[in-house]
């Protein structure tokens, strides 16, 4: 079993986890009603590939998978992404953050190029994998709040075997509302 160095996020089974959770199948997360929510769903097959939180111009997005039994695969998946994104012609560097080491970078959204931080946390046989874009960049309150954020998050692994770096399913919470034409 991979051993905790942070406050969070948590897995299910550990007794400091938040109790208090919307569920979205393998995260889950205690509501903020200053927080906008959405399932970033995968165009053509319909399947929730993220979970996005805004808040004050800047956007934290999650994404839970699966590792291996008492490994970390976070520096393996960060060097592949920093490869990924200089074989793109992007721009990367590493910093040392409270999760880590990050990437950093800038990627084109809706045409304009917007940086973003991106970092990940090993848990029991899980890596969940966070992304900070916009206004949190330069404002230390908005950072600060997002990072709280993604601390206070929880992984359920499931007991499915399922390859390192296979996406954990998620789902939709009872009584969501999905806006017409997404799903």
């Amino acid at each position: 079993m991979v051993e905790y160095k942070y406050n969070g996020p948590y897995d299910v089974s550990d007794i400091h986890a938040p109790a208090e959770l919307v569920d979205f199948g393998s995260i889950a997360f205690s509501p903020n009603p200053v927080v906008a929510v959405r399932a970033d769903i995968e165009e053509g097959t319909a399947r929730i590939v993220a979970i996005s939180f805004d808040y004050k111009g800047s956007t934290l997005q999650v994404q839970a998978f699966a590792s291996p039994k008492s490994e970390t695969i976070w520096p393996e998946v960060s060097k592949d992404l920093e490869n990924s994104l200089l074989a793109q012609g992007r721009d990367v560097r590493q910093e040392s953050g409270p999760f880590g080491v990050e990437l950093i970078t800038e990627l084109e959204f809706q045409g304009n190029l917007r940086a973003i931080r991106m970092f990940g946390v090993d848990g029991n046989r899980w890596l969940l994998r966070g992304s900070i874009s916009g206004e949190s960049m330069n404002d230390i309150e908005v950072k600060s709040f997002l990072e709280d954020m993604f601390k206070g998050l929880v992984v359920r692994r499931g007991e499915i075997p399922l390859p390192p770096r296979e996406l954990l399913p998620l789902n939709l919470p009872q009584g969501a509302i999905v806006p017409k034409g997404t799903v």
